[in-house]
């Protein structure tokens, strides 16, 4: 399992930095960051408050970057703490289109990544010989599926602001994915 996850992470980095084509009308690096409020839940917005908040960082490579349009990709960190169940560190990517209709856009997004949770409680697996339950590491990794929808409005000096709603998931849960939500308000800004 680690070896495909290494594997993963050296195939993002390759694809990334071919990504990234020069383009004479832009000029620095985009970064975006986002403050979120995380649940543990299936797609709901009535338990979206009742998780925990976190943080994400990023930056956006574009295949294609025209003025209606943008195809993407993104590299990201992050960091959230829901305070009765567990806190997470992740990296991950994601690949998207989004459309401007003036200063307006919309987007989406299709992704995975690695996530490191600390659960607040010990957790236990289940030996497979044995039936047994041990107890598990402090911290675990995790395959972390992404999906988000978003909308936002470009001012003139390209800065940007930003809702998205977002899904992902913490795999493998029980032999099955554990769902997660997450609404994020953000920026994004060009760093020279």
């Amino acid at each position: 399992m680690k070896t495909v996850q290494v594997f993963l992470v050296m195939l993002l980095v390759v694809t990334t930095v071919n990504a990234q084509k020069p383009n004479p009308t832009r000029s620095g690096l985009p970064i975006t960051l986002s403050l979120f409020s995380e649940s543990i839940s299936l797609p709901t917005f009535k338990h979206i408050q009742t998780g925990g908040i976190g943080i994400k960082i990023g930056t956006e490579l574009y295949y294609r970057n025209r003025p209606g349009s943008q195809l993407i990709q993104t590299l990201n960190v992050g960091y959230y703490h829901h305070p009765r169940v567990q806190t997470g560190f992740f990296v991950n990517s994601e690949f998207g289109f989004r459309k401007y209709v003036g200063s307006l856009y919309v987007d989406a997004f299709l992704g995975g990544g690695t996530l490191l949770v600390r659960p607040v409680s010990p957790s236990y697996t289940q030996d497979s010989n044995s039936g047994e339950y041990r107890k598990a590491p402090a911290t675990q990794l995790k395959f972390m599926p992404t999906i988000s929808a978003g909308l936002g409005y470009r001012f003139h000096h390209r800065t940007t602001v930003f809702t998205r709603y977002e899904l992902f998931g913490e795999m493998p849960f029980r032999e099955i994915l554990l769902p997660h939500q997450a609404l994020h308000l953000g920026t994004r800004f060009l760093f020279n």
